[in-house]
């Protein structure tokens, strides 16, 4: 099996090819990773930076090439790392080094498949490009220069590929804490990403006086949550995230950009990984779950999927789930159900409840003391019918699911009063 030396370069998107450019203008040994090079036969790479247009010969590989890599750049986004790195798994083996740029933290439980913790690093990128494509020209427009952290998951020393030339050419530096860079760049971004795609703003009004109190009371909560873990830079989180908007203020962030498109976003992968570790250490965080809710209900990713299913529905099923009805009670086929196993959402397979949560409060219908994760469900306040309730929807596809109320006999409080027609059941 060959044994190759070059960087390559994992995702084709305005990230990669930037670093493709960069790595190829300083003579360092690269090559963009792509599907299928045909579809790139004619095309011309073109870099726009300082107000010119510079080509450069981009070499390309083969997605399913057999030599094996030995130092792999991941430039695709954290929804498509999964997929991504199964793609690859084939070339990897334990002399390959990854090196993750994505958003959000968590990606070393997934890279943990393929790779021990010492072959494992991060990068955060503060360049910013973006891609413009033509019938053949791939160009990349060099917005805005900034630099790149990198450093080992495992503490480790600077790996042989971390030389002065990639140093220079991607205005590179080492961090021994890597962690702490991480965490920096993941409570600016679960600040701005989502609220600019939930008020569909630039990030430079989010300082509007209408979206500005739910940015400071956002930002204070994870200054908080900082201190509460002990981060270093906790005290100056509202400077560093205020400083961030200030100097992108004309920019619209990649989850803004990701929802126009209609793409899968980051959220789970930002947003998400900070709220699982707020739960594991126990800190409230009501503004936080509160922006998850807001953000799931606009934008839930598996919406089409449970639309499209939705149409084989008879039409008790269809009231309920997709137009807020309600069943009568005492009538639904899990009210009294019993059986050890998970309740899925019955429109995109999301798992909500398992029969440790489940209990008899003699409403009428199936109620539960909790969800089994909590991000798998969006309230929402609910006036009608002249009452006020809080609405409860799948995070996933925002079918309707039930209400949630405060009377409920465990340590929770709480009883999740729920549709038997919007479940699923899978027996264990």
């Amino acid at each position: 099996m060959i044994l190759t030396k070059y960087i390559a370069i994992l995702g084709a998107g305005s990230i990669g090819q930037l670093l493709a450019h960069k790595l190829t203008d300083a003579s360092v040994d690269c090559q963009l990773i792509v599907r299928d090079i045909d579809n790139y036969s004619q095309s011309k790479w073109i870099l726009h930076s300082n107000e010119a247009d510079i080509e450069h010969k981009l070499l390309l590989s083969q997605i399913d090439a057999t030599d094996r890599i030995t130092t792999l750049f991941i430039c695709v986004k954290a929804p498509q790392l999964e997929s991504a790195l199964e793609s690859i798994k084939h070339r990897l083996d334990h002399n390959s080094q990854l090196v993750f740029f994505q958003n959000g933290m968590g990606h070393e439980r997934l890279a943990h498949r393929y790779v021990e913790a010492e072959q494992i690093f991060f990068a955060s990128n503060t360049h910013g490009a973006y891609r413009a494509i033509s019938d053949n020209q791939q160009k990349i427009f060099f917005a805005g220069k900034g630099a790149i952290d990198f450093g080992s998951y495992a503490n480790l020393s600077q790996p042989e590929w971390f030389h002065d030339r990639l140093q220079q050419a991607l205005a590179a530096k080492w961090s021994d804490d890597i962690e702490n860079v991480l965490w920096r760049k993941l409570l600016v971004n679960a600040v701005i990403n989502p609220l600019t795609a939930i008020h569909q703003c630039k990030n430079g009004q989010l300082l509007d006086e209408d979206k500005k109190l739910s940015l400071l009371s956002l930002i204070e909560e994870n200054k908080q949550f900082a201190q509460s873990i002990h981060l270093p830079f906790a005290d100056q989180l509202k400077d560093i995230v205020l400083s961030v908007i200030e100097k992108t203020a004309n920019n619209y962030s990649s989850m803004f950009q990701d929802t126009q498109a209609n793409k899968i976003t980051e959220i789970n992968a930002i947003n998400g990984f900070l709220l699982d570790k707020m739960q594991a250490n126990s800190f409230h965080a009501p503004h936080n779950w509160n922006l998850w809710s807001k953000f799931h209900i606009q934008f839930p990713p598996l919406k089409q999927i449970a639309l499209a299913k939705a149409q084989t529905f008879d039409e008790l099923q269809y009231y309920v789930t997709q137009q807020k009805g309600t069943e009568r009670p005492f009538t639904g086929q899990y009210y009294q159900h019993q059986e050890q196993g998970s309740y899925l959402c019955v429109c995109c397979d999301n798992l909500l409840f398992t029969e440790e949560e489940k209990f008899d409060s003699g409403c009428g219908w199936p109620s539960f003391d909790r969800a089994r994760n909590h991000k798998a469900i969006a309230y929402k306040m609910d006036y009608s019918h002249n009452m006020q309730r809080i609405e409860i929807l799948c995070a996933q596809c925002s079918a309707h699911l039930g209400h949630v109320f405060d009377d409920g006999p465990t340590d929770t409080g709480q009883r999740f009063c729920v549709n038997s027609v919007s479940l699923n059941f899978k027996k264990h």
